[in-house]
């Protein structure tokens, strides 16, 4: 069962209130800035996390037009629920945890780039020696015949859109004794969590600053713990470029090879990370230790990397039939 850190408390709680019971994630943003970007990114990401362990979620977001369209080219699904919403639902807010010091250069938007990073490496040196796999042996089911349809998938926007231009809903009064004083103290202005949902959970994500090419920064994001400030000029946007393009190349050569299930102790693993406070970064980890493991066929690689993708959203199946 996935568990998080609510930050109203430090402690890490489960993210669901019941087996298979409905959880309401909203993701609290007002600003067309990176921060809230990544707001939106973690509430993506913990929606999506939720759903592979079997727990319905309804997400809920209002962001504004031109974040919206930020989100879109990051695939981040838009939202399907609205503001205020009632009922059973355990309540899990992702807002934005402070505000940078320093904005740094103004983002160019989904259309722009920035300056590849100088910082130390995020992303491992590519394998020396890399081949892709040639073609199946004849007559053989390859992995990408016998994949699920929805790993062929992902980034793709899947949700209903989200409403625009609603103004957000004005904060009820909190009940003082449903609520401890100092989590109102510190969140007066966050509609919903603390009235509709007393027992919600609230999780924080630190501020980026700085700017990168949109088509690299979901795999920035999600490389860097979420609790983490991110100065984007210090990424190393050349090892995220050069990993991203090596795992979709090496995706679209291991799916034309005999398939073989998901090895159940790398499942294991990858449930494991995600479950334990969402950490991404380790599911990363995870799969650079299955690219180079000398006892995992390829077809159980390209299984592999197709369910994780499920998490991250990084189309890491998107050049399959391109090569050939």
């Amino acid at each position: 069962m996935l568990r998080i850190t609510d930050a109203r408390t430090g402690e890490t709680v489960d993210a669901v209130r019941a087996r298979r019971g409905l959880t309401r994630v909203e993701a609290h943003v007002e600003r067309d800035d990176l921060s809230a970007l990544r707001v939106l990114l973690v509430a993506d990401v913990l929606a999506r996390a939720l759903e592979l362990g079997g727990t319905p979620v309804v997400t809920v977001a209002d962001p504004p037009a031109g974040l919206r369209a930020r989100a879109d080219a990051l695939g981040i699904r838009r939202a399907e629920g609205e503001r205020g919403g009632a009922g059973p639902a355990l309540h899990v807010l992702v807002s934005a945890g402070g505000a940078p010091e320093d904005p740094g250069p103004e983002d160019p938007g989904p259309e722009g780039s920035g300056p590849a990073g100088s910082g130390p490496a995020a992303f491992g040196p590519a394998a020396s020696g890399e081949t892709v796999p040639g073609e199946a042996a004849g007559g053989e089911t390859t992995a990408m015949d016998a994949t699920t349809m929805d790993a062929t998938s992902m980034g793709a926007a899947s949700m209903a859109p989200a409403s625009m231009g609603q103004a957000p809903t004005d904060p009820v009064p909190v009940d003082q004794n449903s609520v401890d004083q100092n989590s109102v103290d510190e969140d007066p202005v966050i509609p919903g969590l603390f009235t509709a949902d007393p027992d919600g959970v609230r999780v924080e994500v630190a501020p980026v600053r700085g700017s990168a090419d949109h088509s690299l920064l979901r795999m920035i994001l999600l490389a860097t713990p979420r609790r983490q400030p991110l100065d984007l000029a210090a990424a190393d946007l050349d090892g995220a470029s050069e990993t991203l393009g090596r795992w979709r190349k090496a995706v679209a050569g291991w799916a034309t090879r005999p398939s073989r299930p998901v090895p159940e102790h790398v499942r294991q693993e990858l449930r494991a990370a995600w479950e334990d406070d969402l950490d991404v970064p380790a599911v990363l980890e995870a799969l650079r230790r299955v690219e180079h493991a000398g006892d995992i066929p390829d077809g159980a690689r390209f299984e592999t990397y197709a369910y994780a993708d499920r998490l991250l959203g990084l189309e890491l199946t998107r050049d399959i039939g391109t090569q050939w």
